[in-house]
């Protein structure tokens, strides 16, 4: 597994948002990585909460900046969210329960938080006028169900 790696490609313009992705980059890859150093699960547990926690702040904080913006496709916005969320908590609970998840997680996240990223939260920047590329227009792909 090789790390998440953060580009300009995935700023959309606005700095709560582009700190708060990068973050959930930051958990994700310190995760992958204790995991390949071989961490006690006590460690491996605590920074699976922290991304628990920092997706549901993150979220929470995101679409009160598109509510606020009246982002028209918020509540497709948020289905999206709760889908993340609850495909994270899985995760969790799985590890909880003796599973090795670190590669799939991994792979699922990267995958998930970068599409949404560059697909999702530009076409939000591009409506509000704050994207880094205002001009590229968001491609449509599907989000893998595991």
């Amino acid at each position: 597994m090789t790390p998440i790696e953060w580009s300009a490609q995935y700023e959309t313009g606005d700095p709560v948002i582009d700190e708060q992705h990068r973050n959930l980059v930051e958990i994700v890859n310190k995760f992958e990585a204790a995991s390949r150093k071989g961490k006690a699960r006590r460690i491996l547990d605590e920074i699976l909460r922290d991304l628990v926690g920092y997706t549901q702040e993150h979220f929470t904080a995101e679409e009160a900046i598109m509510a606020e913006a009246g982002y028209d496709k918020l509540k497709l916005h948020k289905a999206q969210h709760r889908q993340l969320l609850q495909k994270v908590e899985r995760f969790q609970f799985e590890f909880r329960s003796g599973k090795r998840v670190s590669a799939k997680m991994h792979d699922f996240l990267q995958y998930w938080l970068m599409n949404h990223i560059r697909i999702d939260d530009m076409a939000f920047a591009a409506a509000r006028g704050t994207a880094a590329a205002a001009g590229d227009a968001p491609v449509e792909e599907s989000v893998p169900s595991s």
